[in-house]
Formats: C-alpha cells, structure tokens, sequence
C-alpha cells in the first residue's frame, strides 16, 4: 500500500501549476479531501449524489453517469480522486474516468487494505483509507506516550 500526499506543496504552487481536482464521491472522506485540496489553494469539484455546492464547489449527481461527470468538467482535471463508499464501484468508476474522459492521474481510495495490490494492477494509485487512519492513531498514541 502506498499513501502519497496529494496536496500540492507551496513550493509546487509557487512554480505555478494549474492542477485542477475532481474528487468524486462526497461523503465525510470525499468532502474532507476536497476542503484539504482547495486549503492549499488547488481547483477542486466535488461529484455526488447528494452534494451541496454552497459548501464546496460542485456538481450533485451520480459520478458513474458520463453526463454528470461531463458537467463536472473532468476533461479538465489533472488528478480525479475517486472516493466513492464501495471499493468495487470506485474501481467502476475510476475506469471510466481514464477510459472515457482519459483522465491520467487517478487516486482510488480504498476501505479495505487486501484490495489494495487489486486497484495498483489495475493502474490506478490506491489509497488506502483503513491503513492510513490506523496508522495516524497508532502515531497519536505513541506520541502521547512519549509526552506522559
């Protein structure tokens, strides 16, 4: 499993760079990436089902439907994130995103770290979100050790 940020560092940004981010599935993982990409001063849209676009830029609408995803704009993106609620229909989706609209950045988060190895033969970056957040835990938890 490879986790790699996906933020943009300033000194990346300064060089400037358009990167433009679709991320694709709201939900609490979807909507934070998104916030964390436009705070460090990256394009972003949000594709889903029941987004509010008053609260990131958007478009509300199922991201396996080419049309909304074509309202979204994502010709233009130069990395999609995929964070829909289901591993076998982020892997859905992430395929059509490079087959459809040939998107070559393409990040699929993941929920469960044995599907990981599936989604890199696939050619997309996995994500691994369950690795990621036991991890920050288990770093948390030593971190407060170390302070007691």
């Amino acid at each position: 499993m490879r986790l790699q940020s996906i933020v943009s560092t300033s000194e990346e940004s300064a060089t400037g760079t358009d990167d433009e981010y679709v991320v694709l599935g709201g939900g609490h993982v979807g909507s934070e990436v998104a916030r964390h990409l436009r705070a460090a001063g990256n394009a972003v849209t949000v594709v889903d089902e029941t987004h509010d676009p008053t609260d990131l830029p958007g478009v509300r609408g199922d991201p396996t439907d080419r049309r909304t995803l074509d309202r979204a704009g994502i010709t233009d993106a130069t990395t999609v994130v995929v964070a829909m609620p289901d591993d076998g229909r982020s892997l859905l989706v992430a395929g059509l995103v490079r087959a459809r609209f040939g998107v070559a950045d393409v990040r699929v988060l993941v929920r469960t770290p044995d599907r990981c190895d599936l989604v890199a033969d696939a050619g997309y970056e996995p994500i691994c979100a369950t690795t990621a957040l036991s991890e920050a835990v288990v770093a948390d938890l030593e971190r407060l050790r170390e302070v007691a």
